[in-house]
């Protein structure tokens, strides 16, 4: 009877562990179907609404959709507010995002500046070191391109005689302040003169343009953030004034201005999503450095460049991708 008993006994025991390694498998298996289906929470901050950030936040999320990436964006807009981008920065630190993405450096600034435990991505920033964005945990894209010399150049070639150069910026934009700079020194190499016009705010940007195409041979806009909002109402006076607007992205180039040697927005927040894929995949942020895009193309605004009498088939524009039409 006791041999039957421990026989019995034995077979339970048996029973039971197979029972328990049937469960490990079953539960291995959810939790890799449980990962293959996160949902990654991504906070997304622009600094303001205008058409090369709209095309960085879009590439940036066309990467996930691409990879098949299943991510829950919770997009945010401070409509050029520092005190709104802190804000957002401190908001998405208290709901634990996965990772978050800044648009523009004052959004990126932010996100650097109130958040050290969790990845930080940013895009659409002219000089990631200068702005103090490169902590241990922060990387992403720079949209700084080497193109001022030829862009001068070639306004020389479509305007001759070109003298005064005005630019208009945001002396408060980091980003801006940069470029001024570089533009300035660049600019007095070749015996051009740059006039300086500041605007702290979009109600002053219509007299300030009126002022400076007044007193200027042409005009030449940064990635100032401010004055790229206001692209539509720029270009429209230049083009009235007869006077050519040199951009430098091609979205203010779709709208109105004459050309720009520039970079493509939407393939700057699309690498910049890769990276952050690659960053949710595991691999540490610092081993990804920031990087800078290299590719250069002009664009050329067709109906801008017949308003001012000029000719499409003149060969400075060989090359180029018309837009505008």
């Amino acid at each position: 009877m006791k041999k039957v008993l421990l026989v019995v006994m034995s077979l339970l025991m048996v029973l039971a562990c197979g029972s328990k390694n049937d469960d490990t498998v079953s539960g291995n298996k959810d939790s890799q179907a449980s990962d293959s289906k996160k949902v990654y929470k991504i906070g997304v901050t622009q600094f303001m609404e205008h058409p090369s950030l709209n095309l960085t936040k879009q590439g940036f999320e066309d990467a996930f959709k691409e990879a098949g990436i299943k991510a829950d964006f919770d997009e945010k807009n401070a409509n050029g507010e520092v005190t709104n981008a802190n804000l957002i920065a401190t908001n998405y630190k208290a709901d634990k995002k996965d990772l978050v993405f800044g648009i523009a450096t004052p959004s990126a600034q932010a996100l650097a500046n109130n958040i050290t435990d969790i990845p930080v991505l940013f895009s659409a920033v002219t000089d990631p070191a200068s702005a103090k964005l490169l902590n241990p945990n922060v990387t992403g894209t720079s949209d700084k391109v080497e193109n001022i010399a030829s862009q001068l150049d070639l306004l020389a070639k479509i305007k001759p005689g070109l003298k005064k150069v005005g630019v208009l910026y945001n002396p408060s934009e980091q980003n801006s302040a940069v470029q001024v700079q570089e533009i300035q020194k660049i600019a007095k190499e070749k015996n051009i003169e740059i006039v300086l016009q500041g605007i702290s705010n979009f109600g002053e940007l219509a007299q300030a343009t009126k002022n400076l195409l007044g007193s200027t041979d042409a005009l030449y806009l940064p990635t100032d953030n401010l004055v790229v909002s206001g692209a539509n109402l720029i270009t429209s006076e230049a083009i009235n004034a007869k006077k050519p607007v040199v951009a430098s992205e091609d979205s203010t180039v779709k709208l109105g201005a004459l050309f720009t040697m520039g970079l493509d927005y939407y393939a700057l927040g699309k690498r910049t999503g890769e990276m952050a894929i690659e960053i949710l995949k595991g691999k540490p942020v610092s081993q990804i450095p920031f990087e800078t895009s290299k590719q250069m193309k002009l664009y050329v605004n067709e109906k801008t460049a017949q308003a001012l009498g000029l000719d499409i088939k003149n060969a400075v524009f060989n090359g180029a991708e018309f837009v505008g039409k």
